[in-house]
């Protein structure tokens, strides 16, 4: 699946506004211990576009992990319109699932 980046002009009319989509991609750049850290891709769902963020835009308590496929929240960042913000996991694994009893 091609990637289309988000142009000035797409989603203009509401600012920032709230979004939801897909995790599509992750690209590795090298940096960080083990090179962990990496640029991610969002789908958007309503009008198909990518955005894309970092790390450090996850918004989360513990680990910030988010998974290809996942469906997040997120915000289009004013000042830069091809990039997401405050990215929120909507797809919460079950705690359960990591302790053994």
């Amino acid at each position: 699946m091609p990637v289309r980046p988000a142009s000035a002009r797409e989603g203009s009319g509401d600012g920032g506004g709230q979004r939801f989509g897909r995790i599509t991609d992750r690209k590795p750049s090298g940096s960080g211990p083990g090179g962990r850290l990496g640029t991610y891709f969002v789908r958007e769902d309503e009008a198909g576009v990518t955005y894309t963020f970092d790390y450090a835009d996850i918004v989360t308590e513990g680990f910030r992990t988010i998974r290809t496929g996942e469906r997040v929240r997120f915000l289009r960042d004013t000042s830069d319109p091809g990039h997401a913000a405050y990215v929120i996991r909507l797809d919460l694994p079950d705690v359960e699932a990591y302790y053994i009893e």
